[in-house]
């Protein structure tokens, strides 16, 4: 199934706020600092980073590469904005240690799986949705409120007993 533009921008932002949120999470909580225009640099990277890869369903195999990359990317985006002068930006890009890398894995394999459940059941309602939305959308459009016909004409059910509690209490 193949998306149109709203949904595929919808999803792209989805995939944007995620991944830029969780990476500037992760950097304040490492000691690091995150700037408004370096939040916003990191949505935008983010996001036209997904646009192309919403143009059908993906699974979360498929999403967490693109997330491991744009973590690394928005990492060294933090780091470089967090430094105020080049002397020190070569300290702060070292290698990184095994807990980071470890803690970047884990948020890359955990995220992905949200995010592929999220794509998961996003086409899911959409392909249930589908079926029953494009009968309703083919349907003449009512032109005033009393126009509207009677679907489901009033039952009259008549009950055979004369005192409407009878058979309650314990057996005789």
């Amino acid at each position: 199934m193949s998306a149109a533009l709203p949904f595929r921008l919808a999803r792209a932002t989805v995939f944007a706020v995620v991944c830029s949120g969780l990476a500037a999470v992760a950097h304040t909580f490492a000691g690091g600092s995150v700037t408004a225009p370096g939040l916003s640099a990191a949505f935008a990277l983010a996001l036209v980073a997904a646009f192309p890869l919403t143009a059908r369903e993906r699974t979360a195999a498929e999403i967490m590469p693109l997330l491991g990359a744009m973590q690394v990317l928005l990492h060294l985006l933090f780091s470089v904005l967090h430094v105020s002068s080049p002397e020190r930006l070569a300290g702060h890009l070292h290698l990184p240690s095994l807990s980071m890398i470890v803690l970047h894995v884990w948020a890359v394999v955990v995220t992905g799986w949200w995010l592929g459940r999220g794509e998961e059941l996003f086409w899911t309602l959409l392909r249930r949705l589908a079926g029953r939305i494009v009968p309703i959308m083919s349907l003449p459009r009512p032109l005033s409120v009393t126009a509207v016909p009677v679907l489901v004409e009033p039952v009259v059910v008549q009950s055979t007993s004369r005192h409407p509690v009878e058979g309650r209490g314990p057996p005789r």
